[in-house]
């Protein structure tokens, strides 16, 4: 094992050498992910905030005047707009309009017979303002609705509450952090595996195919090292560049995960918990040292399994081209995995827990949703672990051939 260490100390030498290469892998998701997450945070809060402080402009189409003074007393809501319906529509997608309500000709008749009228709403699904707008105008009728009812009841001599027999209390079982938790690990792993094959390929395919075209394989291979201890040498080298890819951007997640947290705890969603809104208890778990150590746990034998992938495919190329070419659907296959993962109710499949790779994706989602099942948790592991040693051992197998190392 001590040729191993000497061969990886060797290459880790080398990196070394390289500034810009060690600030791309280790000090920039450092910067990205707290500015990333900062930024998104504070344009969400923006966004938000003048959404809300703004009024949805409306086009009222309303002949019968049922809905006309609804509309223009609530200014801080609604801000009418004269339009045609077909200039309107066109405003609408071009985002100069949020809402157009088409009241239906005889809407007062109907009114006044205690009929149902018809009250039209085009709206725009894909913008948050247009979404906003239609749920103030169902908000406001809510209110009127309930006022005409009362009226009507009224006027028969019988109770308000005669129209309203039940009311509904919800009460949150769960908490933000939960709800948070859940968003951030639908494509949390996703984004660690990404990063740990990513990073690891490029230092793999310059530790192995790179060698070749500078020629000093050779000159590795004329030492008293065994052939087996340069392969795992170059496979430990492999195995810590990617986890401390999946480190680095796993601390700095964790680090901007806690800004969000203390952010939210000091901004008026506190006040808003007190009042009954969501809870702030759980944010805290999302970045725990607990949670954020148990996922790390299960990237260690997922990243010496990746590493043996890249240093199979790249100690067989002829060169760093042909080693790129081979390895990078592996990145694609991480891609497609995320994706699948990503899906909703995809962790109910009851044979998921079973298949490799995407059982870790799956424990460290619940792990960040406050769901961690311990049983998934150890068969995860176990069978990542399994898969790594039977990698490792295949790996150094094959490429203890004379044909795999100088393959031309």
């Amino acid at each position: 094992m001590r040729g191993a260490l000497l061969v990886c100390k060797k290459e880790f030498l080398e990196l070394g050498k390289d500034r810009k290469t060690l600030f791309f892998t280790f000090v920039l998701p450092l910067l990205l992910y707290p500015l990333l997450f900062g930024m998104i945070g504070k344009l969400n809060k923006n966004d938000e905030a003048k959404r809300q402080g703004r009024a949805s402009r409306v086009v009222l189409v309303d002949p019968a005047q049922v809905l006309t003074p609804l509309i223009q007393s609530d200014a801080r809501h609604f801000e009418r707009v004269d339009k045609a319906v077909p200039e309107a529509r066109k405003a609408l997608t071009n985002q100069d309009l949020d809402l157009i309500v088409e009241v239906e000709p005889d809407a007062a008749a109907k009114l006044g017979r205690q009929e149902t009228f018809t009250v039209k709403a085009s709206y725009d699904p894909s913008e948050a303002a247009s979404r906003l707008g239609l749920t103030r105008l169902k908000d406001a009728l809510k209110r009127q609705d309930e006022t005409w009812v009362k009226a009507r009841l009224s006027a028969l001599g019988a109770s308000g509450e005669l129209a309203t027999p039940t009311k509904i209390e919800a009460v949150q079982a769960g908490d933000m952090g939960r709800t948070i938790g859940k968003a951030l690990g639908s494509f949390l792993p996703y984004i660690l595996m990404l990063m740990m094959f990513a990073g690891a390929m490029q230092h793999g395919i310059y530790a192995t195919a790179g060698e070749k075209e500078r020629g000093t394989i050779q000159s590795l291979l004329a030492t008293s090292l065994p052939r087996n201890q340069i392969i795992l040498g170059k496979l430990l080298y492999v195995f810590s560049i990617g986890l401390l890819s999946a480190l680095v951007n796993l601390a700095s997640m964790g680090f901007a995960m806690g800004r969000l947290v203390s952010d939210a705890a000091g901004s008026g969603a506190a006040q808003a918990a007190a009042a009954g809104g969501p809870s702030l208890a759980g944010l805290s778990a999302i970045a725990s040292p607990v949670t954020l150590g148990l996922s790390f746990l299960l990237m260690i034998p997922l990243g010496l399994f990746f590493a043996n992938l890249i240093i199979l495919g790249g100690i067989q190329a002829r060169n760093t081209v042909e080693a790129g070419t081979a390895l990078t659907p592996g990145i694609i296959l991480v891609v497609v995995l995320g994706v699948f993962t990503m899906a909703p109710g995809i962790e109910k499949w009851p044979m998921l827990p079973y298949i490799p790779v995407v059982n870790v994706s799956i424990a460290i989602r619940k792990l960040f949703a406050q769901q961690g099942n311990t049983f998934e948790y150890l068969v995860a592991l176990g069978m990542t672990i399994g898969l790594a040693a039977l990698m490792t051992w295949l790996s150094t197998r094959l490429l203890n051939r004379e044909s795999a190392i100088f393959k031309v």
